[in-house]
């Protein structure tokens, strides 16, 4: 006989049987332990009492912050006001020709008053100067009108004197010029202006009556007068070298030269020597004397 095959038994799953006991193990508290003693939860309490404190303590200082911001609005307009006013101001001044700034003393002669109105401060002259975008040429037109006001009426006075004004006292008269045509020549294009209006004060002094090449006094009186000038232009020329602009040197050269042979003949002599040598040495690099700002720079020792 064949054996009888057993039937798998299916496994039995324990119901409602309780996990064995860990020993030593701490009971499980399912209930909220209330506070005890003067203990309070985090985020109640004591939090708000330093914010409060806090905010009261600096109320004061944040009073006063808004207080300034205040003020600094207000003075930022009042700055922009007056910024407005003193541009009107400035534009006032130049439209009436006040702009060098120092004032030339009046001298009179008989009912004749020579030199005209006076000029601004120079603290405002060259607040001006810092602050108007064509300082140099408005300075330069001014000047230019000044120095050709004064050789005018010292021509004038001579006529009304019928006598020569010495060469002494008319070369003062122009030298009074030199500071603010030095001011002018700081300025971004101001030396090529410069440069002019110092040829243009020895032109004036050359133009005053004939020269009397036996006056010592006369003769000592113009070399004088040319040798400041030529201090000056010296300054200039290294300064317009110095802004790379284009200028024909070769003509400015001949230019001095030919005024320079001319007072040669009378016995005034050197003409701007210092100028002259600047100039020549600069051609030396320059061929075409048409200096561009390329190439080599000029040698000014």
């Amino acid at each position: 006989m064949y054996p009888r095959q057993q039937q798998p038994q299916e496994p039995v799953f324990a119901q409602n049987v309780p996990p064995p006991q860990q020993h030593n193990a701490m009971p499980i508290r399912t209930q909220a332990v209330p506070p005890t003693g003067n203990s309070n939860p985090i985020g109640m309490g004591m939090p708000d009492l330093i914010t409060a404190a806090f905010n009261q303590a600096v109320q004061p200082y944040q009073e006063k912050i808004e207080q300034l911001e205040s003020q600094l609005a207000d003075m930022q307009a009042w700055v922009e006001q007056l910024e407005q006013q003193r541009a009107e101001v400035h534009n006032w001044i130049d439209k009436r020709g006040l702009r060098p700034g120092k004032s030339i003393p009046k001298k009179t002669h008989s009912s004749h008053a020579m030199l005209t109105e006076p000029d601004v401060p120079a603290s405002i002259a060259k607040i001006m100067d810092t602050t108007t975008a064509d300082a140099a040429p408005t300075l330069n037109a001014q000047l230019d009108r000044k120095i050709t006001i004064v050789n005018f009426d010292l021509h004038r006075l001579q006529d009304d004197l019928n006598d020569s004004i010495s060469s002494s006292h008319f070369a003062s008269a122009m030298l009074k010029f030199l500071p603010d045509i030095q001011r002018l020549t700081l300025l971004p294009s101001g030396p090529r202006y410069a440069f002019d209006l110092i040829l243009k004060l020895g032109g004036n002094l050359n133009s005053h009556g004939g020269i009397d090449s036996a006056d010592a006094g006369d003769i000592a009186a113009r070399r004088d007068f040319y040798n400041r000038l030529d201090e000056t232009m010296v300054d200039v020329v290294q300064r317009r070298f110095g802004e790379g602009e284009g200028w024909d040197v070769k003509r400015e050269i001949k230019r001095i030269e030919k005024t320079a042979s001319y007072l040669k003949t009378y016995g005034v002599e050197p003409y701007f020597p210092s100028t002259l040598d600047m100039m020549k040495r600069e051609m030396e690099f320059q061929p075409n004397g048409v200096p561009n700002g390329q190439g080599t720079p000029p040698r000014y020792h």
